[in-house]
C-alpha cells in the first residue's frame, strides 16, 4: 500500500513541476506513468486499495491542475508566456499629433498605387497609406480623394473631376507621363545646342 500512495503522490509532485518547467511534456509522460503504477500496485495489494488509489488520483487530479493553473500566470514562465490583458490606450497611438494628422488628410487628393477592392494603398503628398474604398472598386492611378479618417483607417473614394483637373494633384502625385517635359524640369532634346 506504501508504494502505491509513494507512486501516486510522485505522479502528482510531477504534475505540478510540468506546469513550471518546459520539458516538452517528459515530465508529464513520467507523472501519468507513476499515477497508473500506482492504482496498479494498489490493485495488486487488495481491492479495496486500488479503489482507493483510483479514487485519490481522480479527485486529486482536476483539483491539482485548477489551482496550478490559477498560480502559473503568476509564476517567471507564465508571465514570459501569457501576455497582459492588453487596455485600447496601451495599444492606441498615444500622441494627439496623430489625430490631429490624419484629420487634416480629410478632402486631400492622391493617387491609387494598387486596385482596391475596396483596399489598397494610395499615395498622398508623397506618402503612401493603406485606405479603403468607400463601396467603389479603384483602378491602380486613379486619382483618390480622402472623404474620412475613422478609427485611423483612412476611407477614399475615386475622384470625380474631370482629366483636367489632374492638375490639383500634387506634381509628384500626377501621372508623369502625361505631364509637359517642363513641368519635370528636364531639358528639351529638340534644341540640343541650348
Amino acid at each position: 500500500m506504501y508504494w502505491a500512495l509513494f507512486l501516486l503522490l510522485g505522479g502528482l509532485c510531477l504534475v505540478a513541476l510540468e506546469l513550471f518547467v518546459p520539458s516538452a511534456g517528459i515530465i508529464g509522460i513520467v507523472a501519468a506513468t507513476l499515477i497508473v503504477g500506482g492504482i496498479i500496485v494498489g490493485f495488486m495489494d487488495s481491492l479495496t486499495t486500488g479503489a482507493l488509489m483510483l479514487m485519490i488520483a481522480v479527485v486529486a487530479l482536476p483539483v491539482l491542475l485548477t489551482i496550478m493553473f490559477k498560480v502559473w500566470p503568476h509564476t517567471p514562465l507564465g508571465k514570459r508566456i501569457l501576455l497582459k490583458d492588453l487596455k485600447p490606450e496601451d495599444v492606441l497611438p498615444k500622441k494627439s499629433h496623430y489625430k490631429k494628422r490624419n484629420d487634416s488628410l480629410v478632402g486631400k487628393l492622391g493617387v491609387a498605387k494598387t486596385k482596391m477592392l475596396p483596399s489598397g494603398i494610395v499615395v498622398i503628398d508623397g506618402e503612401k497609406f493603406d485606405a479603403i474604398s468607400e463601396g467603389f472598386a479603384i483602378d491602380e492611378g486613379d486619382a483618390v480623394k480622402i472623404i474620412s479618417v475613422r478609427e485611423h483607417r483612412i476611407y477614399v473614394q475615386p475622384y470625380d473631376g474631370k482629366i483636367g483637373d489632374s492638375a490639383d494633384l500634387p506634381v509628384r502625385d500626377r501621372d508623369i507621363l502625361s505631364q509637359p517635359i517642363e513641368e519635370l524640369g528636364i531639358d528639351s532634346i529638340d534644341d540640343p545646342l541650348a
